[in-house]
Formats: structure tokens, sequence, C-alpha cells
């Protein structure tokens, strides 16, 4: 048996938190996003690019490939809820 080609499905991904120190004061504010990445230093990679530096950023765990394909992601991209 011969296949054309292979392939590659999408892998689970990470749930990241990003947690930022208000500047005024008070509590943080705490805001969860969904990674397509798999690995979790990756994941925090990609989402602390577009960070300040009054924020920090934790992976959670793992996002299971059926979310991360309800959500619409492909590899590397991330979204978050309010």
């Amino acid at each position: 048996m011969s296949f054309g080609s292979i392939l590659v499905g999408m892998a689970n991904g990470q749930v990241v938190l990003v947690t930022t120190q208000r500047l005024e004061g008070g509590p943080p504010l705490r805001v969860v996003y969904y990674v397509a990445e798999e690995n979790p230093t990756k994941a925090e990679a990609i989402v602390s690019t577009l960070m300040a530096p009054n924020e920090s950023v934790v992976a959670w765990g793992p996002l299971p490939e059926a979310a991360v394909k309800a959500l619409g992601l492909k590899r590397g991209e991330f979204t978050h809820f309010p």
C-alpha cells in the first residue's frame, strides 16, 4: 500500500496565564490565553512577544487538540477571551 503524502495532525496546545501588575497598584489583572503550541516553553515565548514589562507569562497546562481545532488556531497562533 502506498501513500502519496503524510498528514500531520495538529498537536495539543497550551493554556497560558498572563498576569499584569497594575502600575497604579491594586490587585493584578489575569488573562488566560489559548496557544496552538504543544511545548510549554515555546507557548510562553509566543505570548511573551506582545507583553509589557509589568506582565508575567506562565504555561498552566495542556490544551486538548480538539479545543485547538474548535478555536480555529493554527500552530503558533493564540487567542484569549475577556
